[in-house]
């Protein structure tokens, strides 16, 4: 059995602790912490099974009771949970992204190298859930049968029905990151060059965002991206995927599903409610996430899928291309 302890309990948070309690049979969530004390007594009550519930995420982090940490604390703060990370020797998933600034990544990502070099083995994954999910595991694995031929560009939609306390730069680092993250890995290629434009600003996002955001990518084996991402599309969460290959279309809906149109035949996609925000839509992707890092803990299996320092600070890397692109 690992026992977890969470960082944050707000929509993350809370997510993977309920995930963890209704999935995961080989761990259990024992500690809590957040400024927010409300919140924590609420959650604990809630799983029945938190023996930790504290503000002063240190102590959280060094108590004989957790095997195990999840950094679900806001984005500005994951250097400081990483700095008490790396100092508790626990292994640690921490959600996206490793920092808010370049320079930041850079810095805490040169930290955890040596702290991994030392431990001589990965301590710290970092949460791009959807590496797990079904449908781009299925679309990685339509292209590799080659029977759509080579693919050339595609067309990728990420839209948040709101986005509480977002920022312009907080599109790519919060955003924008998962785009960066997931079409590397699904093409096995690297990034060559990102173009940034802001559209039309939507007069319903709050006042001094810049949203919607516009991105046209390359990667280095020249597949194309073009991508938009929006902070408050305000009619339900939208995350689609269209990729273009020589001879034909595979295409990941809004719901979730798979369709193509190949050899004179064409799919549609589902219809109906949508979902409210990503940790409903991408929750078969957490579910998957959670179980291949408990079970990397409890083997010491490395498992390919789950995001290294070094996925992480590359996806930092290319939001930071695209800031200084902006049109």
């Amino acid at each position: 059995m690992i026992n977890v302890g969470i960082i944050g309990t707000g929509v993350m948070g809370a997510g993977h602790a309920r995930f963890i309690r209704d999935h995961i049979p080989e761990a259990k969530v024992v500690g809590l912490s957040d400024v927010d004390l409300t919140k924590v007594e609420k959650l604990a009550q809630e799983l029945k099974t938190v023996l930790i519930s504290t503000s002063n995420p240190e102590e959280l982090m060094n108590d004989s009771r957790v095997d195990a940490v999840i950094i679900a604390s806001p984005d500005p703060l994951h250097v400081a949970h990483l700095n008490l990370a790396i100092a508790s020797k626990k292994p640690i998933l921490c959600e996206k992204p490793i920092a808010t600034t370049l320079e930041d990544a850079r810095d805490i990502a040169s930290k955890i190298r040596a702290y991994e070099g030392q431990a001589g083995k990965k301590m710290i994954n970092f949460g791009f859930m959807r590496r797990f999910d079904p449908c781009y595991q299925e679309v990685r694995r339509l292209i590799a049968t080659g029977d759509y031929g080579a693919p050339t560009f595609f067309r990728t939609v990420t839209r948040n029905v709101s986005s509480t306390g977002a920022t312009s730069t907080g599109l790519f680092t919060n955003i924008a990151i998962h785009d960066f993250d997931i079409y590397r890995w699904l093409f096995k290629d690297e990034w060559e060059s990102i173009t940034s434009f802001y559209p039309k600003r939507s007069s319903l996002s709050p006042e001094g965002l810049n949203d919607p955001l516009i991105l046209i990518g390359k990667l280095k084996s020249g597949v194309t991206m073009v991508g938009d991402i929006v902070a408050f599309n305000n009619y339900g969460f939208d995350c689609r995927v269209e990729i273009v290959c020589e001879k034909g279309s595979i295409q990941i809906g809004t719901h979730g599903d798979v369709y193509t149109q190949v050899n004179g035949v064409g799919g549609a996609p589902k219809g109906g409610k949508m979902a409210e925000n990503w940790m409903t839509r991408f929750e078969p992707s957490y579910i998957e996430e959670l179980k291949a890092w408990i079970k990397e803990i409890s083997s010491g299996v490395i498992n390919p899928d789950l995001a290294t320092v070094e996925d992480s600070l590359i996806a930092n890397e290319i939001c930071a291309m695209g800031l200084a692109s902006i049109k």
